[in-house]
């Protein structure tokens, strides 16, 4: 082999490593959301490395990627599992996360440049036009989670806060799981249409006030939503239970 063949070949290694790692990354991440691998399932490397037609580093940094996501989990000398869903320390999160959300919208009301604002309209009008031509579909949900994210991520970025920005987005990504069990169970879809355009109208009007307020609002109701969830699966558990048809807390 030439020197010339041997430095392509070379330089041509990890970007096949890294199209193996993002396919591993994207299958695997859309088999754990979708349902097709059950929460705690413990994720075997050699079928996943024959699955995906895939190395053993790639995979593992694939896996990594995960971990980092908050869907997946590592155990010394145990390897992976799929992440379990502990609606405590969700809502511990979500209460975090509605502080971070308000004071990343009192922030951006003052920092964010009229694109900034043009981006974020462009997002709703996104969000708007899934609703008109809304179905139940996988594909709709993840979009439909997709975009709600969206909505938070252009009024974090407005912030140009670098601190609040790593803060928050690592308070995301704990979150991601939740945040997709939470739209494939409770259909509310009409609600967080109406929660996000309350912080976009806000946003607009550059009122950090109501900003604040419906940023708020929006993260308590899927505070809500999880504490249903925890009912509802302490229900099945024990069918005596009744799952309150409300919460006050």
């Amino acid at each position: 082999m030439s020197d010339l063949t041997q430095d392509s070949a070379d330089e041509a290694a990890p970007k096949k490593r890294g199209v193996l790692r993002e396919k591993a990354f994207a299958a695997l991440k859309a088999a754990i959301l979708n349902g097709d691998v059950q929460r705690g399932e413990r994720l075997s490397e050699a079928r996943l490395m024959r699955d995906f037609d895939i190395g053993r580093t790639p995979l593992r940094e694939a896996l990594n990627r995960l971990e980092r996501e908050g869907l997946v989990v590592s155990q010394p000398n145990s390897g992976y599992s799929v992440a379990n869903l502990d609606i405590d320390a969700v809502c511990d999160l979500l209460v975090v996360r509605a502080g971070l959300d308000a004071m990343a919208a009192e922030i951006a009301v003052e920092t964010a440049t009229d694109d900034d604002l043009c981006d974020l309209s462009g997002v709703m009008d996104e969000i708007d036009a899934l609703d008109r031509a809304h179905e139940r579909t996988p594909d709709v949900y993840a979009r439909e989670l997709e975009l709600g994210l969206k909505v938070h991520e252009v009024i974090l970025a407005a912030t140009r806060n670098a601190a609040l920005i790593e803060i928050t987005q690592r308070i995301y990504d704990q979150l991601r799981l939740a945040l997709w069990v939470e739209v494939r169970w409770v259909d509310q879809w009409a609600l967080a249409v109406a929660e996000h355009r309350a912080i976009v109208d806000a946003m607009l009007a550059r009122d950090a006030g109501a900003a604040m307020a419906a940023a708020r609002a929006h993260v308590d109701s899927s505070r809500r939503n999880m504490l249903m969830i925890r009912d509802i699966n302490s229900a099945r558990r024990n069918p005596r239970g009744r799952v309150p048809l409300s919460h006050t807390e």
